[in-house]
């Protein structure tokens, strides 16, 4: 336990460093890699302002260096920061991620700790009491040593690093899911908001939604189970926010044109030489419109986004409605829904791992019986390194091989392990 506390010490010291070094560059260098002048933070700093100074133009790419690609009511989470000008705001936003990265470490530990009550499985053996009892006990050695993995990732140096919004919707995302645990109308009505909060700062978490049905299909007698309240229950909440943040297009009508332009296009993307336009995405649709652009074939690239979406979740979306136990159901929805939004949408960037980390963390402590097991313990400290390196390294060689294969490859091979999973439960 001494080492496991050691390393967690260290990985909240390297968790700093990442914040200080994000500092130098942001405030005292001037490099192409990121400065004041080239920030994902500009965005929500100048949709902070828009929102309470010029709506209308909230998703006017004009008006900043980046598209603000989430719903109108998402853009008060960045005003108290904005209001403070560009560099307080900045360092407080900085501090206050740092903040949350605490919070999610202890959601980690309550989700886990409400689970176990749940699930009473035997293999199972922490002692979860208090949450301190994380840091001194050896029974729960694994949950601390996965905590220091999810601080060290580099996904958490480059949240930091290009001031993006990740570690704040994976609080959302977390924080619901420990709701839903709980169980009962109040708890899910919370649950739904909490994720529906998560939704509005990036509205493809939509993709989770499905995954909340209670619906289960028996395949030997080949029904269906439907729980309709229950359901409704779980989605009202979501859909509440979602229909708040929707009032704002039916008043301002062009701000759902632009929503849509740069949300369900695809565009945004860099242009080389011969007018090839390039993403570091590793998403599966990105890189098949940049192969058809490559061969000059024009297609939607939302038509591409649909197929490639239904493609990839209609399989394991079929094996997941055919479990029934609810809490791992639950927990490992989460997780699947974040895996396929990861590979379909245009832009998946190494820093959205942030969000998955904590359901690969609660996957592999919950289903240790799973013969693959290792392998998904491998991806997960692969994911972790190599979805960073494989980003560099599109810088280098884009001009020859404008496609980032090697973040797909993992997650494709995580996917498939999920595949084999699900079928295995469903034996």
């Amino acid at each position: 336990m001494y080492k496991t506390r050691l390393f967690f010490i260290i990985a909240c010291t390297i968790n700093i460093f990442y914040i200080i070094l994000t500092f130098i560059f942001f405030y005292f260098l001037e490099s192409p890699l990121m400065n004041m002048d080239e920030n994902d933070y500009l965005t929500f700093h100048y949709a902070g302002l828009n929102v309470i100074q010029d709506l209308p133009n909230l998703y006017n790419s004009l008006l900043s260096p980046f598209p603000f690609r989430y719903l109108p009511l998402s853009a008060y989470f960045f005003t108290p920061f904005s209001i403070l000008g560009l560099e307080l705001g900045y360092f407080i936003f900085q501090i206050f991620n740092l903040f949350l990265n605490i919070l999610i470490i202890y959601l980690i530990f309550k989700i886990i700790q409400i689970y176990k009550n749940l699930s009473h499985d035997s293999n199972l053996n922490f002692k979860l009491n208090n949450f301190k009892d994380v840091f001194n006990l050896n029974e729960n050695e694994t949950i601390l040593h996965q905590s220091a993995i999810f601080l060290i990732t580099l996904a958490q140096f480059m949240n930091y690093f290009l001031g993006q919004i990740n570690i704040l919707v994976c609080v959302f995302i977390l924080s619901s899911l420990f709701y839903f645990l709980k169980e009962g109308f109040k708890y899910e009505l919370i649950g739904g908001f909490l994720l529906g909060f998560g939704i509005l700062i990036r509205p493809t978490l939509i993709l989770i939604l499905p995954f909340l049905i209670f619906l289960n299909y028996n395949k030997k007698n080949k029904k269906f189970t439907f729980k309709l309240q229950k359901t409704v229950i779980r989605l009202l909440g979501s859909i509440i926010v979602i229909m708040l943040s929707s009032v704002y297009f039916l008043i301002f009508p062009q701000m759902l044109a632009d929503f849509i332009n740069v949300n369900l296009t695809g565009e945004y993307t860099y242009a080389i030489e011969g007018g090839i336009e390039i993403n570091p995405s590793f998403s599966l649709t990105r890189i098949i419109l940049t192969f058809l652009q490559l061969i000059q074939i024009d297609i939607s690239g939302f038509l591409i986004f649909v197929i490639i979406s239904l493609l990839i979740l209609i399989p394991i979306y079929y094996l997941y409605i055919q479990i029934s136990n609810q809490p791992i159901k639950l927990v490992n929805g989460y997780f699947t829904g974040l895996l396929v939004l990861l590979i379909v949408y245009f832009d998946s960037w190494p820093h959205h791992l942030v969000i998955l980390t904590p359901f690969l963390i609660f996957f592999l402590i919950f289903n240790k019986n799973f013969r693959n097991y290792k392998m998904v313990k491998y991806l997960h400290y692969l994911l972790a390194i190599l979805m960073v390196v494989f980003w560099g390294i599109f810088y280098l060689t884009y001009l020859f091989v404008p496609f980032n294969m090697g973040g797909l490859i993992l997650l494709m091979l995580l996917y498939y392990c999920l595949v084999l999973y699900y079928a295995n439960q469903c034996r």
